[in-house]
């Protein structure tokens, strides 16, 4: 018996789990990411999609009532788009569903799950990819409600904190630790 609810699922890699030449071979930022996000909505287990990809993640999130059948036609899309045998990636991705990707997403949108912690493009890039969806009629109450959360917790954490008060990219940052010596 299948669920009629629809749940949240988020597949990805990030700079936690898979080394940089993998990360660049799984990029969609260097596409058209609203093509992207259009061709993952074909997928029939994906009733609203965003895909967000940054420099340090690929990660694509689904409002789907199957949630088997969302993973496999995940990784079937990652494959298929990318060109790339799901043995290559397939170790490398992290898998959340529900409340977790929830989280998840709160987390990167904060700058808290940044290579450099309170990177504030990462705030923009999350916007960015929204916007692709919506633009291009990917997203529903699901996804559009998750993301507005997001957008008010990155901001949150920006201004309540002093989270983004330091270096701003990995660059900075050696930048800042080469002066110190």
């Amino acid at each position: 018996i299948r669920s009629t609810d629809v749940h949240l699922f988020l597949l990805g890699v990030s700079h936690r789990t898979a080394p940089v030449d993998l990360r660049e071979r799984l990029d969609f930022s260097s596409r058209d990411l609203g093509a992207a996000v259009e061709a993952l909505a074909t997928r029939p287990s994906a009733a609203e999609a965003v895909v967000l990809s940054t420099c340090n993640r690929s990660e694509i999130y689904v409002a789907s009532s199957d949630l088997p059948r969302a993973h496999e036609e995940l990784i079937a899309f990652l494959s298929d788009y990318h060109q790339l045998s799901p043995a290559d990636f397939g170790p490398h991705l992290f898998a959340y569903d529900d409340a977790a990707a929830a989280r998840h997403l709160f987390k990167v949108a904060a700058g808290l799950d940044s290579l450099v912690v309170g990177e504030p493009q990462i705030l923009g890039q999350v916007k960015d990819a929204f916007q692709a969806a919506s633009e291009r009629r990917c997203t529903g109450p699901l996804l559009s409600k998750l993301f507005h959360w997001a957008f008010g917790v990155g901001k949150r954490v920006r201004t309540e904190t002093a989270g983004g008060e330091g270096a701003v990219s990995v660059s900075s940052a050696a930048v800042t630790m080469a002066k110190k010596r």
